[in-house]
């Protein structure tokens, strides 16, 4: 079949196979709509190197639950690596991942691995996507995968795993819909008018096929239409044949088509023949999953559920997997058989790190749930809570936690009780709600220390420990961090002894001592040789959370890319996302703006990022950026981070918040909002020790009025500065590495120190300090002072024209390339061509990222686009 308008793509894929031959890797990520030839153009790819190289496929299912790590099985089940060894029989997929990657690393192959349709990938799934492309490079492979963007929403997971794979490595592609040109090359022969025929499939290429397909003169006005017609010419066995393949997302195996409908060679060739099924030996698909879902439509609710049975009991004869015994269940809506598999189905997308698919799982028991004894709902519940706590569904976890504790109670469970009350204290403090976290933790240990001392009991001490770490209660954290550790140790527990070694590491860290690393390594350790993933990936988040606010760069990064890694491959997203969070912090202290500001972008537009510390780090972080270069939109992102902050009484989020506001009245000239700011903070703080978010507030009080005497409890670089040893603070911040901070002190000095200051602010694009700088120069009588960038380049630093700004707003209202073209009377190409200009400017792979980092710089906010006014309805 000619593919048209597709060789710019083809060359390209072309051009990655021929660096993969040398040994360097590409991760091709193709985008495209429902039937805008993906899978074409990849088939294509590979039948063109089909002498030249080993392919793999896999594709990911559309199940009402992503059975986990289906496709990546698949892939490793048609490689010789696994030596007929059963890839779901190991208890870790970590093995798997590293199998396959030595796979596409034998330099006696060049290997194209596909993976299609990854718009329904499971969470498992992505973690390999995410590992597979941070080592892409050093293969000999070309690793495609196809995804429908239009189906994405802002926050949809894929995008949160698509945005975190940079580098060269990456090469990213979205497929156009066809020109009129196309559409006329394709209609020649029909007697069909391309023009109307252009305009109602909008160029797609698979509308426009199933189109030219159907008999008739007239153009149907939906695809559906045009199946339906070529449906209904067929004999009935035909369509009972297509109904029962319809009912199931992907292949449908040959035996199950006979096992229900018997033998059917002329019904298969019918079908094949007309274009609607793909038969194989061994299977039955639609040749498109338009075409499957358009027969769908048809099929009546009755008939459906009906149908869904039939295959559910032979699924079950036949032993098939987890997860499409509970589509089929669910969709027979038979309670009985969700209640049976549902769990079992769930444990095993757990097991494989899958913990949203697992949570879904439960979720579809429950719907059931009221059926059950009531000791059973609340192992479920808690089961449920459990996996939504560890994808970072805090909601979700808290509604059914309460359920559980409920259920628990009834039942006079305490050992339960305490466990629940435990995971609600942590899910309260991630909503910001203090009195219930602290409830939730007192009646924990008011349970538990009336029975025999016990590893939960030792688990609620830790709780408690965490919870006064955070607000910073130094005696009372190591005290019952202290406490939690001698019973773990007493009773044997590995896991309550690396949650107590934490929480203390935390406690000494977070007043400076850095013995608190040793307690923290331990904690770390236990947990990795006990395998207990929960707890390192606790261990990993409190080493880089503390090792960020003593600016500790080195082993901070350290943190972050193990703990990234490790959280990511075995689907702990309520951590991972921590991490990512503090570490936008790290980014903005090392003066590494552009990067910290895209992260904070990035993560502000997932709901993967919905706890309050979460929240409040990364708006914190953002507003500061766009505060120290002088950008729009701070003030609503230190608004809405104050408010979160203020409700937690943690007073490293509220300080931080309190920081930020106050260099910004700074910067605004308003020395009594600097007061009031820094009064805000230094009442949380005052009775804690906590040196560097002391030291920071007390400074920028300094700018508005005298401190007095300075504590004793005030981080070196920030004593130096109050007591105005500006030259030996700058020293000391250059030898931490933090820019920003280093000019801050040198601008208190001498015109050689004003100038050094200078030169480092502008190169950060620190705007208002560096006009506060010039004008000390100026009044200091300097001559020759550098202009620095003028407000027109500040105010668009990546040389943007007007016509790529107007198509930059329009992008971030979510334009498609049609709607972009309508709206600037300009044609496809010339849009793809503005496009294609302004992200090469901002050194990104897709629309997405540009949105995203045009944002974070300040170059479009939530305002309309400059010259034009807009409305959101017209894209």
């Amino acid at each position: 079949m000619h593919l048209l308008e597709r060789q710019k793509q083809l060359d390209e894929l072309n051009r990655c196979f021929r660096e993969a031959s040398a040994a360097s890797g590409k991760l091709v990520l193709v985008a495209g709509e429902a039937g805008f030839g993906k899978s074409s153009l990849v088939e294509r790819f590979t039948s063109e190197h089909r002498g030249e190289a080993r392919t793999l496929w896999g594709a990911c299912d559309g199940l009402s639950t992503p059975r986990a790590l289906a496709p990546v099985h698949e892939i490793a089940a048609q490689t010789s690596a696994l030596n007929g060894r059963d890839t779901r029989d190991d208890e870790s997929r970590d093995w798997l991942f590293r199998l396959l990657l030595e796979e596409l690393t034998r330099p006696e192959h060049v290997w194209v691995v596909v993976l299609e349709d990854l718009h329904w990938a499971d969470a498992a799934t992505l973690d390999f996507l995410r590992f597979i492309g941070r080592r892409i490079q050093r293969t000999r492979a070309v690793f495609v995968a196809t995804y429908r963007d239009d189906e994405l929403s802002a926050d949809h997971p894929v995008r949160l795993t698509l945005g975190e794979l940079t580098g060269h490595h990456i090469v990213r592609m979205r497929l156009a819909p066809l020109s009129l040109a196309a559409v006329e090359v394709l209609a020649r022969d029909s007697g069909r008018d391309a023009a109307l025929l252009h305009q109602v499939t909008g160029g797609n290429p698979f509308f426009v096929r199933e189109v030219l397909a159907s008999r008739g003169e007239l153009v149907p006005e939906t695809v559906r239409d045009a199946v339906v017609a070529r449906l209904a010419r067929c004999l009935p066995a035909t369509r009972e044949l297509a109904e029962l393949v319809a009912i199931s997302p992907g292949r449908t195996e040959t035996w199950l088509v006979e096992s229900l409908l018997g033998p059917r060679p002329t019904a298969l060739d019918e079908a094949g023949t007309r274009g609607l099924l793909e038969v194989q030996t061994d299977s039955i698909a639609f040749r498109h999953e338009l075409t499957r879902l358009a027969v769908l439509g048809t099929i009546q609710p009755e008939r459906a559920r009906a149908l869904h049975g039939h295959v559910l009991r032979t699924l079950v004869e036949h032993r098939a997997d987890l997860a499409r015994l509970v589509h089929h269940a669910t969709f027979a809506e038979q309670a009985a058989a969700v209640l049976e598999y549902a769990p079992l189905a769930a444990k095993e997308a757990a097991r494989l790190g899958a913990h949203r698919e697992a949570a879904a799982h439960l979720g579809a028991a429950l719907r059931y749930g009221s059926s059950l004894a009531t000791a059973l709902r609340a192992e479920l519940l808690e089961q449920h809570a459990q996996e939504s706590s560890l994808a970072n569904q805090t909601r979700a976890a808290i509604t059914s936690a309460t359920d559980a504790l409920a259920s628990w109670q009834e039942v006079g469970n305490v050992a339960a009780q305490s466990r629940v009350l435990g995971l609600l204290s942590q899910e309260y403090r991630n909503v910001g709600d203090k009195r219930a976290a602290d409830q939730c933790v007192a009646d924990a240990i008011s349970l538990l220390e009336v029975l025999p001392r016990s590893a939960n009991l030792a688990m609620a001490y830790g709780w408690r420990s965490l919870l006064a770490v955070h607000r910073g209660w130094d005696r009372e954290a190591l005290e019952f961090g202290q406490r939690a550790l001698e019973l773990a140790r007493e009773v044997g527990d590995p896991a309550a002894e690396s949650h107590a070694l934490c929480h203390i590491g935390g406690a000494l860290l977070g007043t400076g001592d850095r013995a608190g690393y040793e307690s923290l390594a331990r904690s770390l350790a236990l947990a990795l040789e006990h395998k207990m993933e929960d707890h390192a990936a606790r261990a990993y988040r409190t080493l880089l959370f503390y090792a960020s606010l003593i600016h500790d760069f080195a082993r901070a990064q350290r943190a972050f890319n193990e703990g990234v890694e490790y959280c990511e491959e075995r689907g702990i997203f309520s951590h991972s996302a921590y991490i990512r969070a503090y570490y936008t912090t790290c980014e903005l202290d090392r003066g590494e703006w552009t990067e910290a500001a895209r992260m904070a972008t990035e993560l502000l537009r997932s709901s993967e990022y919905a706890s309050v510390q979460q929240r409040v780090t990364i708006m914190a972080t953002l507003a500061l950026v766009r505060i120290r270069r002088g950008d729009p939109g701070a003030d609503e992102l230190l608004d809405q981070a104050f408010a979160l902050a203020i409700p937690t009484s943690e007073l490293n989020r509220i300080g931080r918040v309190a920081a930020a506001l106050a260099e910004q009245a700074w910067y605004q000239g308003k020395p009594a909002d600097v007061v009031h700011a820094t009064a805000v903070g230094l009442a949380h703080v005052r009775g804690h020790t906590a040196p560097w978010i002391n030291g920071e507030l007390l400074f920028w009080q300094s700018r508005a009025q005298p401190v007095g005497p300075i504590a004793g409890d005030v981080a070196e670089p920030y004593r130096l500065m109050l007591s105005g040893d500006w030259r030996a603070a700058a020293d000391a911040w250059e030898r931490m590495g933090m820019p920003y901070e280093q000019a801050l002190a040198l601008a208190e000095g001498s015109e050689a120190a004003l100038r050094e200051a200078l030169s480092i602010l502008d190169r950060l694009g620190a705007g208002p300090l560096g006009a506060i700088v010039r004008r000390r120069l100026r009044e200091l009588g300097a001559r020759g002072i550098p202009r620095g960038p003028n407000e027109v380049t500040r105010a668009n630093p990546s040389g943007l024209t007007a016509k790529e700004l107007e198509v930059l707003h329009l992008l971030a209202q979510g334009c498609t390339t049609a709607q972009l073209a309508r709206r600037l009377h300009r044609s496809p190409k010339t849009v793809d061509h503005h496009v294609c200009s302004l992200l090469e400017k901002l050194d990104v792979h897709s629309r997405m990222e540009a949105v995203a980092v045009a944002f974070a710089r300040g170059i479009i906010t939530r305002g309309t686009a400059p010259g034009r006014q807009t409305n959101r309805n017209q894209c």
